[in-house]
């Protein structure tokens, strides 16, 4: 069973993360990220030589930290 304050892996990157949330049925739980993940498209940008307004097809990407996942719970047994 997995509680409040443990501490796991990251899904996404694979770093530090601790556990801020466990449905009443113990199926789902939130953990939060201390590292930084981009909220942006992925991908590099690729330039386009149509106007200077448009010179990049994609936004910028945006990080932020303490990014929380929603991620189905183990059984540790």
């Amino acid at each position: 069973m997995t509680n409040v304050g443990d501490h796991v892996r990251c899904p996404q990157c694979g770093g530090k993360a601790r556990v801020v949330w466990v449905s009443q049925d113990e199926k789902t739980v939130a953990i939060r990220c201390m590292g930084y993940h981009s909220h942006g498209e992925k991908g590099p940008s690729t330039k386009v030589s149509l106007s200077p307004s448009s010179y990049y097809k994609t936004k910028p990407k945006k990080e932020s930290k303490g990014m929380v996942f929603l991620i189905e719970a183990t059984k540790n047994e």
